[in-house]
């Protein structure tokens, strides 16, 4: 009897896969790097790779899988069958991936936004159980965004609502995938925020990153933890974009709860007080919640 669902989560750092059951709770789950760069052929292959070493490594039979979710960066077309375009992923335009999973592994299969994923997810088992709006920012390698509208997932008038990540915060900022400046993912995702530690850097601001080789937002974290001072500096500067961006969700759309997710929360408190002390007005200072969750492998892809 089908009793457990396959999701995979496309990132643009990782690739990561997870077994759930029909209630949510996650059996297996693996993880492996994306070679964002290669071309959609090899991507794919990836793909069907991991779902496959997946179900041997949980040591189940593919007739037990009754569907695959797949979860991917940036727009998907409106009938949920093709990756129209991923910022992280260059080279990805226009492909089917749900017919060439569904078609390899002979399963139903969804295909979403990562985020939109990310926020059902939370809302069918996770931390916005018991409410009926919600927002979810996805911080990883780029900035995604979720939206639940009385207990429904918004997708907007043409499938591309909640790109919370390509909101505009500063006009001549610097340049963004998507191909405008200034976007929310430019300063608070970890692609950014390494983009800033080496613009510092390499101003002569001194680090104990000196000779590290490439560097990583972990690296930063760790950095920061230790009390270096640029890497202190661009998180905090990090934490005060993150917190522009949620002040104008609550203007706009005022949900019961924001929640963060994704690799950068582990900077915990570093990323998070610069957000609590951002000046708010009115019946904002009364209604941000946000609720702080580390990372887990297959956040992006409960509630598919």
């Amino acid at each position: 009897m089908s009793n457990c669902i396959v999701g995979i989560d496309l990132g643009g750092t990782n690739l990561k896969a997870g077994i759930v059951d029909t209630g949510g709770r996650i059996l297996h789950r693996l993880s492996i790097k994306t070679n964002s760069s290669a071309d959609p052929q090899t991507i794919s292959n990836q793909i069907l790779e991991l779902i496959a070493e997946t179900i041997r490594s949980a040591q189940i039979k593919e007739s037990d899988v009754a569907g695959i979710g797949l979860g991917s960066p940036g727009l998907v077309d409106k009938t949920g069958e093709t990756i129209l375009f991923s910022p992280n992923l260059p080279r990805w335009r226009n492909i089917p991936i749900k017919r060439i999973v569904s078609e390899r592994f002979s399963k139903p299969c969804v295909l979403e936004n990562d985020a939109n994923a990310a926020a059902w997810g939370e809302k069918w088992v996770g931390a916005g159980k018991e409410a009926k709006s919600l927002v979810m920012l996805t911080l990883g390698t780029g900035v995604g965004g979720g939206i639940v509208i009385d207990n429904k997932l918004w997708r907007g008038a043409n499938n591309v609502a909640a790109e919370i990540g390509h909101m505009v915060i500063q006009t001549d900022g610097p340049p963004c995938k998507c191909g405008n400046r200034g976007c929310v993912e430019v300063y608070a995702s970890a692609t950014g925020m390494v983009r800033r530690f080496k613009e510092l850097f390499d101003s002569g601001a001194p680090s104990s990153l000196k000779n590290s080789g490439e560097i990583t937002a972990r690296m930063i974290n760790d950095a920061a933890i230790q009390g270096d001072k640029v890497s202190l500096d661009v998180i905090e500067e990090t934490g005060r974009y993150l917190g522009i961006a949620l002040i104008n969700i609550m203007h706009v759309l005022n949900p019961e709860m924001i929640v963060l997710a994704g690799g950068m929360i582990g900077s915990g408190e570093l990323l998070m007080n610069p957000i609590s002390v951002l000046p708010r007005k009115g019946h904002l200072r009364h209604h941000i919640r946000i609720r702080r969750l580390c990372f887990r492998s297959l956040g992006t892809m409960r509630g598919l």
